[in-house]
C-alpha cells in the first residue's frame, strides 16, 4: 500500500503525518515552528521532522509515494513557492525545491487551508459535497475552497477587510478578517478586556498572569458566565460572521467548515455564527442554506488533505 507525507505548517508549530491510500492518519508528530528564518533552515526542520517520523514507523523512502505541505499565505502551486506569508517571514520562498532535494520525494506545495478544505470534502465534514469552504481559525486565518471536481481555489480570505482603518494585520494592511477573528486576536482582544475589568473571573482562570492567555481561557470564563468573557466573545462571534458571510456570499458552497484551535468550542461558536450568518447570507434562489459545521478530521484536516493532494 502507497503512504504519503502530509505536512499542516504553521506558525506556531510544524505538524507531519503519514496517510494510506485509504486517508488514514496512521501516526503523527510535531515540532516548534522556527520563527523568522530562511526558506532553506526551514525546509531542514521540515525535513528532519519527516525523517524522523519515517524512521519511528520503520518506513523506508521508497514506501512513500508523495509529500504534500500545507502552508500559510501566498502560494504559487505550479513554481512549488511560497509567494508571501506574513506568519512565517517568508517571500518568495522555494519551498517545494529545498524540501525535495532534502528528502529526495515528489512534493507539493497549497495553502494550508486550501489542504484542510481538500482534506474535509475528501474524507471529513464536507465528504460528498459539491462545494466547501473550510475557515481555519488559528494562529492566522485561513481560507480554503473547493469547487465542483475538487478544484482548489487558492485565495487569502484571511486578509478581505472586514473593519476599515481597523487593527493592523502582519500582511501590512489594516483591519483585515485575521486581524480580528485569528486566535492570536482572541488572545488579544481577551487581554485588553481583561485589563479594563480587574474583577473578571478570566484574571483567576489564567492565575492572575496576562502572559497566561490562550485561545481556551475566554472560553473558560464563558462557562462560568463570566460578564467580561461574555462581551469580548459577542463581540468576536460578530467578526468571524462577518468574515465567513462575505465569503459565503462571494461563492455560496453547500458547506463551510471550520477548524483550527478556536473550533474546539464546538456548538458554544457555531450556534450563534450560524444564526449571525444566516440572517445575512445572500439567498441562493432555490432556498438552499449554506451548511456550517466544525471541521470532522480537526487539527488533522491539512495534513491529511495536504498529504492527498500529492497524489494528484
Amino acid at each position: 500500500m502507497k503512504h504519503y507525507l502530509g505536512i499542516d505548517l504553521g506558525g506556531t508549530n510544524i505538524a507531519v503525518g503519514v496517510v494510506d491510500e485509504e486517508a488514514r492518519l496512521l501516526r503523527k508528530m510535531s515540532a516548534p515552528t522556527p520563527k523568522n528564518v530562511p526558506c532553506g533552515q526551514l525546509a531542514e526542520a521540515i525535513a528532519d521532522l519527516c525523517r524522523r517520523l519515517m524512521e519511528d514507523m520503520a518506513l523506508s523512502a521508497e514506501e512513500v509515494a508523495g509529500v504534500g505541505l500545507g502552508s500559510p499565505g501566498q502560494i504559487d502551486m505550479d513554481n512549488g513557492v511560497i509567494v508571501f506569508a506574513g506568519n512565517l517571514g517568508l517571500r518568495n520562498a522555494p519551498i517545494v525545491e529545498e524540501l525535495s532535494k532534502r528528502l529526495g520525494m515528489h512534493t507539493v506545495v497549497l495553502n494550508d487551508a486550501d489542504a484542510a478544505a481538500y482534506g474535509e470534502v475528501a474524507a471529513g465534514a464536507a465528504r460528498g459535497a459539491a462545494s466547501a469552504v473550510t475557515i481555519t481559525l488559528g494562529t492566522g486565518v485561513g481560507c480554503g475552497v473547493v469547487l465542483p471536481g475538487g478544484v482548489i481555489r487558492p485565495g487569502e480570505g484571511g486578509h478581505m477587510v472586514i473593519v476599515y482603518d481597523g487593527d493592523p494585520c502582519t500582511c501590512g494592511r489594516k483591519g483585515c478578517f485575521e486581524a480580528y477573528a485569528s486566535a492570536t486576536a482572541l488572545i488579544r482582544q481577551t487581554k485588553i478586556a481583561m485589563v479594563k475589568a480587574p474583577q473578571s473571573r478570566l484574571w483567576e482562570i489564567c492565575g492572575g498572569e496576562l502572559e497566561n492567555v490562550t485561545g481556551k481561557t475566554l472560553f473558560d470564563a464563558l462557562a462560568l458566565g463570566d460578564a467580561t468573557a461574555k462581551e469580548v466573545f459577542d463581540a468576536y462571534v460578530h467578526y468571524v460572521a462577518c468574515g465567513i458571510t462575505n465569503i459565503v456570499n462571494l461563492v455560496q458552497p453547500e458547506m463551510v467548515c471550520v477548524g483550527g484551535g478556536i473550533s474546539g468550542a464546538g456548538e458554544v461558536l457555531l450556534a450563534p455564527l450560524r444564526k449571525l450568518v444566516q440572517a445575512d447570507q445572500f439567498p441562493m434562489g432555490d432556498g438552499r442554506v449554506t451548511r456550517i459545521e466544525v471541521c470532522q478530521l480537526g487539527n488533522d484536516a491539512g495534513i491529511i488533505g495536504a498529504a492527498l493532494f500529492a497524489r494528484r
